[in-house]
């Protein structure tokens, strides 16, 4: 008889194709995309998708950068904090842009502006602190301002190059946005921001994702950086967990018993990153089911403790990432309870004031373990964290 067996339709860890609960977002995007397509006009505002690790925001941006090439986009990625410099990183995407199709003008103005651009930008890092912009009070320094207009330039030669080549347009795509040095989030701000007035019928967008506050971090690099889009990703709704599940098997053939379903539900609370893990570990426990199969409760025990040891594995990496200052925060948030805790009531339990939390507070946030609510409030960033700490203080 012919192996049935197929593999996990499930993907933790890694880019999902299937998206559901993004459509909101994704019709965003499809709007974007046709209005470049239509009115070969630049796409003036920079748009930053934010929400804590885990929600599929890597993906969003995937998706997005397949939608844009099928409609015949020439695209660029870039990772904020892969190096120490966003605008080099850029750069170095730009020039792999070029093609035999390229004129020679074309291909001669973006290789020239890119030499300026890795050249300028290691001045440039030096001059952040001289102040953060012309609205702040504070002028820009001659460095600064000519590093911006390099890169300026540089996108602006490229999309020109592309399109020239028969290209649509350019589309930039920026990923982890908050881990990006300040100086390269400034410069892209302030090279957009002119190319509003100075190329406006270019065609060119920019969209970018980020932890939760990514705005924040924007914000401390530039002022008018409120100027950019902001969509916030949250955790899936009941109805659009339950199809995280139910579809992916479904197109492999294979259906989810009703008890098992809700189980895995319950467990995972709507969090992507779980729900794509403990839908791999259902599927491995049923042995990698064929076409008219099922994931059954007779699976969901042995599914549920491997489960259990991938979850506490990545608390484990997540805690073990905290200072020890942090990780006296993040017990005193456990030890409030699993949901929204008060920043107030946190230092309260601490000992100490809200300010003297505040510098663990945001390392914390800038490595994705908690996040700010509303005004005042934090919580973690992944369910079931709360639970593993106060069971590992227990154990300690």
């Amino acid at each position: 008889m012919p192996n049935t067996n197929q593999r996990s339709p499930y993907t933790p860890g890694a880019i999902a194709h299937r998206l559901p609960g993004r459509d909101v977002h994704l019709g965003r995007i499809n709007v974007h995309l046709t209005n470049l397509n239509v009115y070969r006009q630049l796409d003036g505002r920079v748009h930053v998708f934010v929400g804590p690790r885990g929600v599929g925001k890597t993906s969003l941006l995937r998706a997005a950068q397949r939608d844009a090439e099928q409609r015949t986009f020439t695209t660029v990625w870039a990772t904020g904090g892969d190096s120490v410099s966003l605008s080099v990183d850029l750069a170095n995407e730009f020039h792999q842009l070029v093609t035999p199709k390229w004129t020679d003008a074309a291909k001669s103005a973006l290789i020239e502006t890119l030499k300026t651009v890795r050249l300028n930008f290691g001045v440039a890092s030096l001059q952040l602190a001289a102040g953060k912009d012309a609205a702040d009070g504070h002028q820009d320094s001659p460095e600064f301002v000519g590093a911006a207009r390099a890169l300026q330039q540089a996108i602006t030669a490229a999309a020109n190059g592309a399109v020239e080549a028969g290209s649509a347009g350019l589309v930039l795509f920026v990923d982890e946005f908050q881990a990006a040095d300040p100086v390269g989030i400034r410069a892209l701000a302030y090279a957009w921001q002119h190319m509003q007035a100075e190329a406006p019928g270019l065609p060119a967008a920019v969209f970018a994702a980020g932890l939760s506050h990514t705005q924040d971090t924007v914000a401390n690099a530039v002022s008018f950086g409120e100027r950019f889009e902001y969509r916030h990703l949250n955790n899936l709704s009941g109805d659009d967990a339950m199809l995280a599940l139910i579809a992916p098997a479904h197109e492999a053939g294979v259906g989810w018993e009703s008890s098992a379903l809700e189980s895995v539900l319950s467990e995972t609370q709507g969090y992507p990153y779980f729900i794509q893990e403990f839908g791999d570990k259902m599927w491995e426990a049923a042995g990698y089911p064929g076409p008219g199969g099922a994931l059954a409760m007779q699976h969901y025990a042995a599914a549920r403790a491997e489960f259990e040891e991938a979850r506490k594995t990545l608390f484990r990496s997540r805690w073990a990432q905290a200072t020890a200052a942090e990780q006296k925060l993040v017990i005193a948030m456990a030890l409030l309870g699993d949901g929204d805790v008060k920043r107030k009531e946190v230092a309260a339990a601490m000992g100490v004031t809200s300010t003297a939390i505040s510098m663990a507070r945001q390392s914390l946030m800038d490595k994705g373990l908690i996040e700010a609510t509303t005004h005042g409030r934090m919580r973690f960033t992944a369910p079931g964290l709360a639970e593993y700490i106060r069971n590992y203080v227990d154990d300690e």
